[in-house]
């Protein structure tokens, strides 16, 4: 299926239709293990199209949450800075120094 397709379907839509190709999938692999599949790559198209499913779906239930103001939308916290580490002396300066001092 395509994106455009399944964005013209409703999230109940969308919902059974994720639920019929995990179903097949569970069933292809199944013919795999026994040695009945003959069209390996069915899997691979099944597994993206439920991919495909899922995001989509994530997507409209985030903007139906957005658009309801049910929940608020929680921006990242900003992660502080880590504190710079303190300069230490090395033996050799310590030495030089006492040396321009004196």
């Amino acid at each position: 299926m395509k994106p455009v397709e399944i964005r013209k379907l409703s999230v109940d839509e969308i919902k059974a239709k994720l639920s019929d190709a995990r179903e097949e999938l569970m069933k292809l692999r199944f013919q795999q293990v026994t040695g009945q599949l003959t069209d390996t790559s069915r899997l691979r198209l099944l597994r993206r199209d439920i991919a495909r499913l899922e995001t989509i779906l994530k997507e409209l239930s985030v903007s139906v949450v957005d658009e309801k103001k049910e929940e608020p939308v929680v921006e990242p916290e900003e992660e502080p800075k880590a504190k710079a580490k303190p300069r230490t002396r090395t033996k050799a300066k310590v030495e030089t120094e006492k040396e321009g001092e004196a």
